[in-house]
């Protein structure tokens, strides 16, 4: 069985910038953000919420926040604040996107509060290459998209243990669809793949990927978490486009090696690459959590 048949989302993480130095539109700006380690997260959780927020800011301040007015919102515990950042930092409708970043400083810091006690912090600044989003947006091309639940378990380590995520999509155009996953700073690419080299959409028809035929025959989506990791965030992105625009992206490893894995920044450099009014997006934001 091939092992797209097998696995969602195996997550290597890989904290590296796209390979660009500049492009028109584009400005380098440098930011700082503080996240503080507290709430049971552990350092590198910790670091990562500092690095959503630095990208966040960075599109910000060069070049707003949202073009398509379109809120995501995110069900969660202690952990809100983490996730707000997350999405914000990697939405797909942003005005601008985040192609390269490079860390100019970072470290840890005590700091001791007056009725709380000692506090540690993780101070990073970073160098943030923005690329301004150009053209306009078609009002009458939108896609959406929905999943089977915005919760899902993991179970075990072999992956039929695990729940399986259904995805529905609906255009208002005849479109060609790539759907993605984006963990931390990666993006893996889920469709199209070995088993569904295109995916289409007809206007105003909802469509299920995989759908009944090909999950029947093997074919599923199933989520699943590194060890050593409790729970996170994860964000699905369809992307739908007039024509078919390939999305270059390396074989991942293990479970994943059927399917393509790109960084955040190259990712980003992907799609500003495509005309708006070529182009709609949605998102969702999906919860992982092993079973207890």
């Amino acid at each position: 069985m091939s092992p797209v048949r097998r696995g969602l989302l195996v997550i290597v993480l890989v904290l590296a910038p796209a390979r660009t130095s500049g492009a028109q539109g584009s400005e380098w700006v440098e930011v700082e953000s503080r996240a503080l380690l507290a709430g049971g997260r552990s350092a590198e959780d910790t670091k990562r919420d500092a690095l959503y927020g630095a990208l966040a800011e960075a599109v910000r301040r060069v070049a707003g926040v949202t073009v398509q007015g379109s809120s995501v919102a995110v069900r969660s515990d202690s952990a809100g604040r983490v996730v707000d950042r997350y999405v914000e930092a990697v939405r797909v409708d942003a005005a601008g996107r985040a192609l390269a970043w490079q860390v100019v400083r970072e470290g840890w810091r005590t700091a001791k509060v007056r009725a709380i006690g000692t506090q540690v912090y993780y101070d990073l600044s970073l160098r943030v290459l923005v690329q301004r989003e150009r053209g306009t947006a078609d009002p009458g091309f939108a896609v959406t998209l929905a999943t089977n639940a915005d919760r899902f378990a993991v179970r075990g380590t072999a992956p039929s243990e695990n729940d399986e995520v259904v995805l529905r999509v609906t255009s208002t155009m005849a479109a060609t669809l790539t759907i993605v996953s984006i963990v931390h700073d990666s993006v893996y690419v889920l469709a199209p793949n070995v088993l569904m080299p295109e995916v289409r959409a007809t206007a105003f028809v909802a469509r299920e990927i995989p759908d009944a035929t090909l999950r029947g025959s093997g074919l599923r989506f199933r989520v699943s978490l590194p060890d050593g990791v409790a729970q996170r965030t994860e964000l699905l992105a369809v992307i739908a486009t007039r024509h078919p625009v390939p999305l270059g992206a390396v074989l991942g490893e293990g479970t994943a090696r059927d399917t393509g894995v790109l960084t955040l920044g190259d990712f980003n450099a992907w799609l500003v690459a495509i005309p708006r009014s070529e182009r709609a997006v949605a998102q969702v934001p999906v919860e992982v959590r092993r079973a207890r």
